[in-house]
């Protein structure tokens, strides 16, 4: 039997990120810190929070603050991604280009942010996007549109947890990668080095 399909608009409160009137400079003495891009991971499953900026909001009473089981979605550029929240020293926004998804029960986060980074969600997400004046732009009614199927709870959890290890996967891959690049450049370099001595030192003998 197929799986029951849910627009995400009834499963997910959608918000909007926190939207400043000027540019973001860090506040030592801020009250909230800012979630961006440059925060996450490599694999988008952590947050380097010490380097994250501070800012005191301009309105309390307007801001939605994170909570640990949010969902954030890059609405804006091309390269769009959803990234569950890890549970995180509080208070922290988001920054404007981020859209805030609170799921309901009946939807686990790390679910919801596999679907929206599913190569074929991406893809048909890309053809609704709108061109701004610099960038593609998911709009809300959009997001909130978007047909989910809805397994079970066990079923979802199964499913985030075998897209986490691919992410972790993934990380350790690319980490394995770049120090192999680097250690063959080395190696590389150091042979040049070394060729060229002897070479100038046979040059020298009479």
């Amino acid at each position: 039997m197929a799986n029951p399909i849910h627009r995400l608009g009834d499963l997910a409160d959608v918000r909007a990120g926190y939207l400043t009137r000027e540019a973001v400079r860090n506040d030592p003495k801020g009250t909230h810190r800012l979630l961006q891009i440059r925060d996450f991971s490599r694999d988008r499953t952590t947050v380097n929070v010490p380097d994250m900026v501070r800012l005191t909001p301009e309105s309390r009473s307007s801001v939605c603050t994170l909570q640990p089981g949010d969902v954030v979605f890059l609405a804006k550029g091309a390269n769009n991604f959803a990234a569950a929240v890890p549970d995180l020293p509080s208070p922290i926004l988001a920054a404007s280009y981020f859209f805030i998804l609170r799921p309901s029960p009946a939807i686990l986060s790390g679910y919801l942010a596999w679907f929206l980074n599913h190569e074929s969600t991406r893809a048909l997400l890309s053809r609704l996007a709108t061109t701004g004046a610099h960038m593609p732009i998911i709009r809300r009614d959009v997001l909130e549109a978007l047909e989910i199927p809805l397994p079970p709870l066990t079923t979802q959890k199964a499913i985030a947890a075998l897209d986490s290890l691919r992410l972790q996967e993934q990380a350790l891959l690319t980490d394995l990668a770049r120090k192999q690049h680097e250690l063959i450049s080395s190696v590389c370099m150091t042979t040049a080095r070394r060729t060229i001595e002897t070479t100038i030192l046979e040059g020298a003998r009479p």
